[in-house]
């Protein structure tokens, strides 16, 4: 009986401790307030001077958090009244560049928290079902962008972008 006992009260304790887990999530889906339409712009890369490449590549190449009007980047897209009028005391932009030559036909957003780097992500899923693997002189600079709820001043935002084939399988000769 006391082997029993012991036995009741050592099971009791394993079910009692089981899925009592007070760790938060590692990640926090959270919610975009505006998605706003990609906008592109293509242009043959032998028709524009050296500068002009190495602007479009900095666009690229680093990540647009945007707290008040006055520091929307200057692009060959624009900004329409949409951007302009933006409250930022309650919101904030935030955009990706991609430089491409290849055709977008889906794209989604995801933004999250991380609660493990505390930082803010942005992914963005492009999905084309042109082939990636062609040389050619066109390239496209495509702007996409979201709207936020206001990020704390010393947030960490993090920007991911993710390109799938459509249509794409395996040629099963090989």
């Amino acid at each position: 009986m006391k082997y029993l006992t012991l036995l009741f009260l050592s099971l009791g304790l394993l079910l009692c401790s089981c899925g009592n887990n007070d760790e938060p999530p590692l990640e926090v889906s959270l919610p975009i307030s505006k998605t706003y339409l990609p906008a592109s712009v293509e242009f043959n890369t032998n028709d524009i001077s050296e500068e002009q490449k190495l602007e479009l590549i900095h666009l690229a190449n680093n990540d647009h958090v945007i707290t008040t009007v006055a520091e929307l980047p200057q692009d060959p897209i624009g900004f329409s009244d949409a951007y302009r009028k933006i409250n930022f005391n309650e919101n904030t932009l935030l955009i990706k560049y991609v430089l491409h030559d290849y055709t977008i036909d889906t794209y989604s957003n995801t933004y999250y928290r991380d609660t493990k780097e505390n930082s803010y992500n942005w992914y963005v899923n492009i999905g084309t079902a042109s082939d990636t693997n062609v040389d050619t002189d066109n390239t496209s600079l495509t702007r996409f962008a979201i709207l936020v709820r206001k990020l704390p001043a010393d947030a960490q935002v993090r920007f991911w972008v993710g390109l799938t084939q459509l249509g794409w399988f395996p040629d099963p000769a090989e």
